[in-house]
């Protein structure tokens, strides 16, 4: 089974027990929703929590910026701003490929997608695109990879950047992140032998 069928009967299951706000809560928009689909997301991405207590860390030791004491009234504008910028970073590659990628702050979706006019960003989707590599992250990682502050390397290295999906899929995407956002980042994804080769299963 890949990774994404996985995935995708992995959201049937927690849909039957109840854990439904796992593809549409958004903290923008529902915190305690997305409060309970951020304590469900390690069910589909292994260890994806992590991030958030990597970011903690990174904020207390300054190396990325921390959240603002008081939310703002254009939190979702900034955190969509500082993804269109990510997307400006990777433009200009004809080889980048389309994937996801998950604030796990806000629990915002949104999805890179590759096309003949470039990359593209569409922002609060429900989940992750059909087969995309997911990349589990945060604004203020962004935010920093974007600015020059933080290498994709030393993002990895940190806990703060994983990425998850079929072992070449996630190689080649990685390999494009190191060329953009400084040296090769350490590859975090599920584990190989959780995923398959094909889809013919």
């Amino acid at each position: 089974m890949t990774f994404g069928r996985r995935a995708r009967h992995l959201l049937a299951t927690l849909a039957l027990v109840g854990v439904t706000t796992l593809a549409s809560a958004c903290g923008f928009e529902d915190p305690k929703g997305a409060d309970a689909a951020r304590g469900a997301i390690n069910w589909i991405y292994p260890d994806a929590l992590h991030v958030t207590s990597a970011v903690w860390r990174a904020q207390l030791e300054g190396v990325i910026e921390r959240a603002p004491a008081a939310k703002s009234l254009f939190a979702y504008q900034t955190a969509t701003s500082r993804l269109s910028a990510l997307r400006v970073r990777l433009s200009g590659d004809d080889a980048t490929p389309g994937f996801s990628v998950l604030q796990i702050g806000p629990m915002l979706w949104s999805q890179f997608r590759a096309d003949d006019t470039g990359l593209t960003v569409i922002h609060h989707l429900e989940r992750a695109g059909a087969d995309d590599v997911v990349i589990v992250t945060d604004e203020y990682v962004i935010a920093a990879l974007v600015s020059g502050r933080l290498t994709a390397s030393a993002a990895a290295e940190r806990g703060l950047l994983r990425f998850y999906g079929p072992p070449d899929d996630v190689r080649h995407l990685v390999n494009i992140f190191a060329h953009k956002f400084g040296q090769q980042p350490a590859i975090a994804t599920v584990k190989p032998d959780e995923i398959s080769g094909s889809d013919n299963d």
